[in-house]
């Protein structure tokens, strides 16, 4: 688990409705200009931009969050104020990664005295093409969720997050961008897994990863690639699949042996790429892990039940979603939180995919936030 070296904060009271009226009050402006500008009209409506900032600063002080549940219903009267999360990740992104992040905000929206303090939730699931994070509907205005994990974006979305800041709170995930809440792996996992691999008396070691890039797998290759190089004294090869699936590496991995590349330490910068790996080492004959040891990142459920089983070292994905749930929820609650970057150790479970028998989790690193 993640410690933060935040102090605790004192008890606030669960989050309250806050009026269009009250927000009015505040900024000293219209209902009809604050209307305006939470619904994202202000533009077509001619409100002039000190109104707009008037109306932001005071929504974002008082904790506005839009009733889009009742919004959603055909008569919003009486309804029961309901606040919408969101989870955004990429379809590229693998299901088990999507599964654990699902899990971790139901269970931590539903613990009993927990952030929202009993107000009920929705949970959305939305999705965007990798690089096209911009396209997404309700991005910008909030007028979709009111808050929102997002993962698996590319550099290019990297980039528009950073150039568009969100009217609501977000919490991104493996992702280190100015002016947002973040919770990220340690960045040690590439020199760990080079450091096992050569352990084991490997010294043509590889890395396999997908296309494109994303900031944390970047991270991993790099990290790998320093430290096979200097325990190795020999440039770790780099196999690169034209998209990010399974079926992709199995076709990078057999381009490379087909090419005559060989290997005997490989370094797969998720699990889902293992899975590949595993089925093109089997094609060109070879065996896992007298010929060619294998290890992945994440400790997705079904690794244990690879054949062999699958070494990995990493941030277990279930811990990824609890995290980003507690911090996600945590800025719902207090509008006024600092942004907060939550580190999480890096566990390995080794097994017999290098040559291990147990798969005792070891952590390697302290847990930090800033």
């Amino acid at each position: 688990m993640a410690r933060s070296t935040r102090k605790p904060d004192k008890p606030v009271a669960p989050p309250v409705h806050v009026t269009v009226r009250g927000i009015a009050e505040a900024a000293g402006v219209s209902i009809g200009s604050v209307s305006s500008v939470l619904n994202n009209r202000h533009v077509e409506r001619r409100i002039s931009p000190e109104t707009v900032e008037k109306v932001k600063a005071a929504a974002a002080r008082m904790g506005y969050l839009p009733n889009i549940g009742a919004r959603r219903l055909r008569s919003g009267v009486g309804a029961k104020p309901t606040v919408i999360l969101a989870l955004i990740t990429s379809y590229e992104a693998p299901l088990s990664l999507v599964n654990h992040f699902v899990s971790g905000l139901r269970e931590v929206a539903q613990e009993p005295g927990g952030p929202l303090g009993g107000v009920a939730t929705m949970l959305l699931i939305e999705m965007f093409a990798a690089g096209h994070l911009q396209d997404l509907p309700g991005l910008l205005s909030g007028d979709h969720f009111n808050a929102a994990i997002i993962t698996n974006t590319t550099t290019d979305d990297d980039a528009f997050l950073a150039a568009h800041p969100l009217p609501y709170p977000t919490v991104l995930v493996n992702r280190r961008i100015p002016g947002y809440s973040s919770v990220v792996e340690d960045a040690g996992s590439g020199v760990r897994a080079a450091e096992i691999l050569v352990g084991m008396k490997r010294r043509k070691l590889a890395v396999l990863h997908g296309s494109p890039l994303t900031q944390i797998t970047k991270t991993r290759i790099d990290s790998f690639m320093r430290t096979a190089q200097a325990l190795t004294g020999v440039p770790a090869r780099e196999i690169i699949a034209s998209q990010l699936s399974e079926e992709a590496a199995a076709e990078a991995m057999n381009r490379f042996f087909e090419a005559g590349g060989t290997v005997d330490g490989l370094y797969t910068v998720t699990d889902g790429k293992a899975l590949g790996a595993y089925h093109a080492i089997r094609q060109a004959g070879l065996s896992i892990p007298d010929d060619i040891a294998v290890i992945g990142v994440g400790d997705y459920d079904i690794s244990r039940f690879f054949s062999p089983p699958l070494s990995c070292v990493g941030v277990p994905h279930s811990e990824l979603g609890r995290s980003a749930a507690r911090l996600l929820l945590q800025r719902l609650r207090r509008s006024d939180l600092a942004v907060e970057r939550v580190e999480l150790s890096f566990a390995q479970h080794l097994r017999a995919s290098t040559g291990h028998s147990v798969a005792a989790p070891q952590v390697r690193s302290r847990n930090r936030a800033r």
